[in-house]
């Protein structure tokens, strides 16, 4: 019976380290709440740390050509990245019109994108952090430069 309770104990360990691991990066969140009376109603919520592990599965192709796109705003998306992590909250975008609000900001170390109109309202929050891993995922599929 102890034996039967350390293998449970150490079932019961692992498994905490590795939810422990996979949220470590934090969780994106999407919401999407249609307004019609039969509309739908979407929430994912899924851990950050997934994005850059997505990466890896990726058709190649597309990601390469990406990758390529994105190279010569690595220096500045990187510098960005950082400082948005170091920075306080605060709002890049608000569009207030009648019928549509809309929202960019900074929460915490999430970046935040908030969406309000007659027909929908939508919700997207990801970690900044977990955006920079992308983002260092998506640099490295860059193909081999050839001389």
């Amino acid at each position: 019976m102890i034996l039967l309770g350390k293998i449970a104990l150490g079932i019961a360990g692992t498994t905490v380290a590795g939810v422990s691991l996979l949220c470590s990066e934090g969780m994106i969140q999407v919401k999407v709440a249609e307004k019609r009376p039969d509309g739908h109603h979407i929430r994912v919520i899924a851990p950050a740390l997934l994005l850059p592990i997505g990466m890896h599965f990726a058709p190649k192709d597309g990601l390469s050509e990406a990758s390529s796109e994105i190279q010569p705003w690595l220096p500045t998306i990187r510098a960005a990245l950082a400082k948005l992590r170091e920075c306080d909250d605060f709002a890049f975008v608000e569009v207030n019109e009648p019928g549509r609000q809309v929202r960019l900001a900074k929460s915490g170390g999430l970046l935040v994108v908030d969406v309000n109109d007659e027909e929908e309202s939508v919700h997207v929050s990801a970690p900044i952090r977990a955006m920079a891993s992308a983002v260092e995922e998506l640099a490295a599929a860059a193909p081999p430069i050839q001389r």
